[in-house]
């Protein structure tokens, strides 16, 4: 029996545990299409209004399941629009089969309809853990295998195959097939928990055991490999404060946990006394503040499943490679064959200093709006988004401003719920498109997204997506009147005036009306610039059956606040 290209393609995604589709629909992918429509019982199928929607959706989707989707987009320009979702995968890890339509190979290297002068997969190479452009149908088989292997495998990350538009078409007799070394899909399966070195947890768990003034920094693998109540033991094992990342996309600690200490800096007090630190899955990305590495006099106790990682940002003099996970039982079953080491003095001072952190939040939460004009804050936000949709509530946070209040004011006693974007990735627009994924992901559960009005302007035709798929994402905008952020810097910085500021049209200057641009999408939307106004949106948009925005009139004080989360 022959078996076209396409229908091989539906075949092995399916084989290999790929469960939803994300497309943007072009003449030449009619074939591919009518493929995974064939098989609709077992391959969700979603477009979007543009390549970039649809590549993060796939990125939100990616980190909420930890499983890749399946994408494909249109030759170079198709390509080119979806390298946002790839370059935001590849930093923060999410696994994406991300797939595009490429010149056939009759008329490859010479031009035609959006023609790619060589290899398109060149275009992705540096973001991706492996590219292939694809030969021949009898490959497929081979080539979805490895792509779907190599993506779940950590770190994960995006793959990028090509297949040319005429291997859609192209039979395959079944007999060849059976001669090839991964058919019939399905039979590549890697185990892929790696342990670490048992020398390297005997060194690591040595000096723990000695030491006076531990330390944790949590990243993002922590959470993405579901390690948290382990960090949680060795922190209280240990009586180390842990201190997170500015940026991440996953919360790796409680942060209502009486050890959490807030963001890492060289300058944190706590960190600047530390003699023993255990960077656990963190990148520790430089550039966006203030330095985060720990005192040259502190021995570093370095956890990745990347053996690259070791000796980028930092030093390690224990370098422990292996799954997250892995790494961090291994620690906390090696440190319970050793007696506790007790540490009073430290216990009083990292006590000390949490109490002083959180009466400072409770602070910072009080303070009332700073305009002459009704507004609401970004603390009184976080509480309102608390108080309406529960503790179970998924949250997804593109604020960037706000997200310095956010990581540190909003009770996630369970930080599996929250996700973010790291300093790596720095994605504007990010922030709606992903969580439509998150919310296909998760259809259970209720998804809240809160984005900054800038930030969301760089894609938001892509929450068009969600009226479309009646995805019940709840998306609330922070009106602050443009990049306030990058005004700030401008105006503080670089002396900058108003007036100057407004020349550059760094300020929303006509308004735009957000809750009014859903409305043209057919997406319920509401405006509210008071806490009680706000309360009202906000229940109506949890009460909703479908997607809905909530357009909120921010203090822009939060830049000021958010200048100094970053910079002490």
């Amino acid at each position: 029996m022959k078996i076209s290209g396409a229908e091989l393609i539906a075949r092995c995604l399916i084989a290999h545990g790929i469960t939803h589709v994300f497309n943007v629909p072009g003449l030449g992918l009619q074939p591919l299409i009518d493929a995974l429509r064939k098989h609709h019982n077992e391959l969700q199928y979603f477009c979007g209004p543009s390549e970039t929607a649809v590549a993060l959706m796939a990125d939100g989707y990616g980190r909420a399941c930890r499983k890749p989707a399946f994408v494909n987009v249109y030759h170079a320009s198709g390509t080119a629009l979806a390298m946002v979702g790839v370059t935001t995968a590849w930093a923060d890890h999410s696994p994406m089969l991300f797939t595009s339509t490429t010149t056939s190979r009759k008329l490859a290297r010479s031009d035609g309809y959006a023609s790619v002068p060589r290899d398109v997969t060149e275009m992705s190479r540096q973001f991706v853990k492996w590219d292939w452009e694809v030969p021949s149908a009898d490959r497929i088989p081979e080539a979805i295998a490895r792509a779907v292997a190599i993506a779940q495998t950590p770190p994960m990350g995006p793959v990028h195959l090509a297949f040319p538009a005429d291997l859609y078409l192209e039979e395959v007799d079944e007999a060849v097939l059976h001669q090839t070394p991964l058919y019939p899909p399905g039979r590549l399966r890697g185990y892929t928990r790696t342990r670490p070195d048992a020398a390297g947890i005997e060194a690591a768990a040595e000096l723990l055991s000695k030491a006076e003034h531990p330390v944790i920094v949590t990243g993002n693998d922590v959470a993405q490999f579901e390690a948290v109540d382990l960090l949680v033991h060795l922190a209280e094992f240990l009586g180390a404060p842990v201190l997170g990342e500015p940026y991440v996309a996953y919360m790796g600690f409680p942060n209502t946990h009486p050890l959490y200490a807030g963001r890492c800096s060289s300058t944190h007090p706590l960190l600047s006394q530390a003699d023993v630190v255990i960077i656990a899955g963190a990148e520790l990305t430089g550039g966006s503040g203030a330095a985060l590495l720990p005192p040259r006099n502190a021995q570093v106790i370095f956890m990745t499943s990347n053996p690259l990682d070791l000796g980028k940002q930092t030093w390690a003099d224990v370098g422990l490679i292996g799954h997250p996970k892995e790494n961090l039982r291994e620690l906390v079953e090696a440190l319970d064959t050793k007696p506790r080491k007790p540490r009073p003095q430290w216990a009083a001072t990292v006590n000390s200093f949490v109490g002083a952190f959180r009466s400072q939040l409770k602070v910072e939460q009080a303070k009332p709006a700073s305009t002459p004009y009704d507004s609401v804050t970004v603390p009184e936000i976080i509480s309102s988004v608390h108080e309406i949709f529960g503790p179970d509530a998924v949250v997804l946070d593109h604020s960037t401003t706000g997200t310095s209040y956010m990581l540190d004011m909003l009770p996630l006693d369970n930080p599996q719920r929250y996700f973010g974007i790291t300093g790596r990735a720095s994605a504007q627009g990010w922030g709606a498109p992903a969580a439509i994924g998150v919310q296909i992901a998760l259809p259970d559960r209720q998804v809240v997204a809160l984005v900054g009005d800038g930030g969301f302007m760089f894609t938001s035709n892509s929450f068009y997506a969600a009226a479309l798929w009646n995805v019940p994402v709840k998306l609330i905008v922070l009106a602050n009147g443009g990049w306030h952020d990058v005004a700030y810097t401008a105006k503080h910085s670089r002396g900058w005036t108003d007036e100057e500021i407004r020349e550059a049209r760094w300020v929303a200057e006509p308004k735009v009306d957000f809750a009014g641009m859903a409305a043209s999408f057919g997406i319920e939307g509401r405006r509210a610039n008071t806490r009680a106004g706000l309360n009202a949106a906000l229940a109506q948009a949890r009460d909703a059956s479908g997607p809905f925005l909530v357009e909120v009139e921010t203090d822009p004080a939060a830049t000021d606040y958010y200048v100094r989360w970053i910079t002490r």
